[in-house]
This record gives C-alpha cells, sequence and structure tokens, in this order.
C-alpha cells in the first residue's frame, strides 16, 4: 500500500470518529504522527484529502453492503433493503458522514458540492437502475429513486438524533409500505 493510500485510510478512521464539520489539518496530521504539510504534498489540498477519504468510505460501506436479492420484488422491498444497509453500523458511520458533509455543501456549496455527489452517486444509479429492473418506467426512475435517497436521507438524520431510533425505523418500514400501496 502507497503512503497516500495509507493516510487516506487514516484520514477516514479519523473522521468517522471526529467528524468533518471543523475538521483542521494540524489536529488531524498530530493525531496522524505527520505534519499538514505532508498531508498537503500527498493530496494536493483538503479538499481533496476529504474526497480520498470519501471515496474509500465508498468502497468500504459497497463492500458491507448486500446486493439486493431475489426477494426484491417490488419499490417497498428494494427500500427496505436500503434501509437495513443505513441502519448498519458501517452505513451509519458513512451516512453521518454524508450528513456532515451536506451540513458543509450547505454553508459552501462551490467548496463541497462535488464531494457530496461522489459519497451519494454510487446510491442513486444503482436504484435508478434496481426501479427501472422493477418496472418502473425510464422517465420516473431519476425522480423516484432522488425522493427516496432524500426521504431515507431524513430518516437516517432523524434515527442519528432521536432519543428513539425505533421512530425512524418505523417510518422507514412507513415509506416502504405506501410505495407498496402506490407502486411507480
Amino acid at each position: 500500500m502507497d503512503r497516500r493510500a495509507e493516510l487516506a485510510g487514516q484520514v477516514l478512521d479519523y473522521v468517522l470518529e471526529h467528524g468533518l464539520i471543523g475538521l483542521s489539518l494540524r489536529p488531524l496530521a498530530a493525531a496522524l504522527n505527520t505534519s499538514d504539510r505532508m498531508l498537503i504534498y500527498h493530496f494536493g489540498s483538503k479538499e481533496r484529502l476529504v474526497g480520498a477519504a470519501l471515496a474509500l468510505a465508498q468502497q468500504r460501506l459497497a463492500a458491507a453492503v448486500e446486493p439486493p436479492g431475489q426477494a426484491v420484488r417490488s419499490v417497498a422491498d428494494l427500500v427496505r433493503h436500503l434501509w437495513s444497509s443505513l441502519a448498519h453500523p458501517s452505513g451509519t458511520q458513512t451516512t453521518r458522514l454524508y450528513l456532515d458533509l451536506s451540513v458543509l455543501a450547505a454553508k459552501e456549496p462551490e467548496r463541497w458540492r462535488a464531494a457530496v455527489e461522489q459519497l451519494r452517486g454510487p446510491w442513486r444509479e444503482p436504484l435508478r437502475g434496481g426501479l427501472l429492473a422493477l418496472g418502473v418506467a425510464a422517465g420516473e426512475a431519476e425522480p423516484l429513486a432522488d425522493l427516496i435517497l432524500a426521504t431515507l436521507d431524513g430518516l437516517a438524520l432523524d434515527r442519528m438524533v432521536a432519543a428513539d431510533p425505533a421512530r425512524a425505523d418505523n417510518a422507514a418500514a412507513a415509506f416502504a409500505d405506501l410505495l407498496d400501496r402506490n407502486p411507480g
């Protein structure tokens, strides 16, 4: 493993523990037993360093998420499958990172928007493809995929901050049930 890849893994572990909001290179570098200058040398900028960590987060999540199996026969089944992946500990860590990044992008869109898309993109296209495979019309698949992702984003945030995470789990189940009653 090259030094850049090794550092990206360490950065990701640090960010998963400490979050992205307020991330400063000097404390990060100190925690990694290196210098902020070396981090910039390897990544070019803080944004590229975060991007490398996000790419690794997405790879780890993809490796941890089971692909939809034969049991996924409807849009609602697909939503239930996605929710179970998001509620899994590795999904929760990556979702926390995604939500941190979303807050940063809301404050500084030009700086962070691409990073949000980098983390979200790998969910959107397979979801769109899954919807098409389930018979959703081509013109409806993309907006329905965005609706599902946005709804699950909100529910994931609620699950992380709620006193009772089961409320979000129940809401995700109700959302899936609603899709069963109103198929795309």
